[in-house]
């Protein structure tokens, strides 16, 4: 693109007088600037109209037909050639003249007669003006039309960003509804199964058998709690598990755990103890969920856990939350598990630990539905200490 810095800059000039308009003509031409001529105001306007790559006007004020003022009142107010630097020919040198020009959009003013030596350097100076502007000018109009691109480029982007997030919560949908009908699927006939069972129990008399039974029934209940388990994450996931906050008294709970988990407690000789005042201890939640979510951390904690070993539930409030530790002396968490605990899988690798499944998972789950928070810890000597966090 060629600009003032490489093409020869165009000069017109506006004078109703031959004499000045040859003057100055010779004058510029030895510089090398490409001159045009109009002999009033009116002449300037239509030659304008015709070209408009001119890089600056030099105007008499005093002209027949269409004074120097009006000429450039009108040239300001043309979009294609506002920008043209404008510096008038005057024999006025009174103040009042010289402010009109201004006023009508003249950007210098030179008294005649004039010099060779000044009028050359005022045409310099806005000539090299003209060329910073015009730079500045292509450098924003590049830079909005960097901008238009770029932001083009994000409302693309986004749009696709959206649609593939619409896609994935379209096949996450699927997917829980997928998995809403398999646990069903599942939970129907092995209910089944498991009635079958318990009649089986009670007509068996080989100790043999019996034993082949109770090991079909722990195979059986098992898929049926992975069954259950798998609904429930997909319930608090998809949050159509909705259930109201009633104040829970935790020395129930932690009765009721002790009670189911007591067959596996006396299998380990393991003691179950509480460290804290429990009495008047009351949070608010869903009975089922928080029994669930102590339950299975306290079943991690035997499993994991030496025989005739304890495990201790310490409770305490600090800071309007009551805070429900479990600590165990078992063998604690490797790096890998502590990071990934939580995570329903892990990809790259297997999960945490094939034994605790999707069960902490589901307790991170049922923490966060009741906003609430669970944190674990390996501890100094050995075992670990997973805590729940509840909010006063």
């Amino acid at each position: 693109m060629e600009t003032l810095e490489t093409k020869k800059p165009k000069i017109l000039i506006v004078d109703d007088q031959q004499k000045n308009i040859q003057v100055l003509g010779s004058l510029l031409k030895a510089e090398h600037y490409i001159i045009g001529v109009a002999m009033d105001g009116e002449q300037a306007i239509n030659t304008l109209s015709k070209s408009t790559d001119y890089d600056l006007i030099l105007l008499d004020i005093n002209m027949p037909v269409m004074n120097g003022y009006e000429a450039c009142i009108q040239i300001k107010a043309n979009d294609a050639l506002k920008d043209i630097p404008i510096i008038f020919l005057t024999a006025m040198a009174d103040k009042e003249s010289i402010l009109k020009g201004f006023e009508v959009g003249g950007q210098d003013y030179i008294s005649k007669p004039f010099s060779s030596q000044e009028l050359l350097s005022r045409v310099k100076t806005h000539l090299d003006l003209k060329i910073s502007k015009d730079q500045l000018k292509d450098i924003n109009n590049h830079l909005e039309e960097k901008v238009k691109a770029r932001t083009k480029e994000l409302e693309i982007a986004k749009l696709k960003l959206e649609k593939s997030n619409q896609e994935l919560e379209n096949l996450d949908a699927a997917k829980n509804d997928f998995l809403a009908i398999i646990s069903h699927e599942i939970n129907t006939p092995l209910n089944g199964i498991l009635g079958f069972i318990n009649v089986l129990k009670d007509e068996l008399k080989t100790s043999e058998l019996i034993e082949f039974v109770n090991l079909l029934d722990e195979s059986a209940n098992r898929l049926l709690s992975f069954s259950k388990l798998s609904l429930r994450i997909t319930e608090l996931r998809t949050k159509k598990n909705i259930f109201k906050k009633t104040p829970i008294q935790l020395k129930q709970v932690f009765g009721l755990t002790e009670l189911k988990l007591s067959k596996k407690l006396q299998a380990k000789n393991i003691n179950l103890k509480i460290d804290g005042n429990v009495d008047d201890l009351i949070i608010n939640g869903d009975p089922a969920l928080i029994l669930y979510a102590l339950e299975n951390i306290i079943k991690n904690a035997i499993e994991y856990s030496e025989k005739s070993g304890d495990i201790i539930i310490k409770t305490e409030t600090e800071n309007k939350k009551t805070i429900c530790s479990i600590i165990d002396e078992g063998k604690g968490f490797s790096e890998y598990a502590l990071k990934h605990l939580f995570q329903l899988f892990a990809s790259g690798k297997e999960h945490t630990d094939k034994k605790k499944g999707l069960g902490l998972a589901l307790v991170k789950l049922i923490m966060e539905v009741h906003n609430a928070e669970i944190n674990v810890i390996n501890n100094p000597d050995k075992g670990a200490t997973v805590s729940l966090i509840f909010n006063h």
